[in-house]
C-alpha cells in the first residue's frame, strides 16, 4: 500500500469514537453501535459478551462497519490480545465486553459537505 494512502487510511480511523459494526451469520444480519478506536490500520471496537455479533463472527468474520465519514469492509475476530495503549480500554465497561479487531480490506470515505464522490481506497 502507498505511503499517502496508508495515512489517509489511518487518519480516517484515528478520528472515529463509535461506529455501526454490521454482521452477518448464524444470528442473523446484526447492527449496533459500539466505541471503537484504532491502532495503525487495525480498528477496534468494545461488543458486549452477550451481544449476537459475537456468535455471527464465529461463522462469519466479515464486516462492515459505517460512520458518518466513511464506510469500512474488512474481516473481524476477537482480539487475542488487549493492546497496550487502545484508549477504548480505560472505558468503563470495557471489563464486560470483548474487543474486536477489524483488518480493514476497503475503505470509502465519504465526501467533505457531501459534495462530490466517496473516495475507496483497497487495502492489501
Amino acid at each position: 500500500m502507498l505511503n499517502h494512502l496508508r495515512e489517509r487510511v489511518t487518519e480516517a480511523l484515528s478520528r472515529a469514537r463509535t461506529a455501526t459494526l454490521s454482521t452477518h451469520g448464524a444470528a442473523g444480519i446484526q447492527a449496533n453501535v459500539f466505541s471503537c478506536g484504532s491502532i495503525d490500520l487495525a480498528l477496534y471496537l468494545l461488543v458486549p459478551r452477550t451481544s449476537d455479533h459475537l456468535f455471527n463472527l464465529e461463522h462469519n468474520p466479515e464486516v462492515v462497519v459505517t460512520t458518518e465519514a466513511w464506510q469500512l469492509r474488512g474481516v473481524a475476530c476477537i482480539a487475542p490480545d488487549r493492546p497496550a495503549g487502545l484508549a477504548l480500554l480505560r472505558q468503563p465497561d470495557a471489563a464486560w465486553c470483548e474487543v474486536v479487531m477489524i483488518r480493514p480490506t476497503r475503505l470509502q470515505i465519504e465526501p467533505q459537505g457531501g459534495l462530490g464522490h466517496a473516495e475507496t481506497i483497497d487495502i492489501c
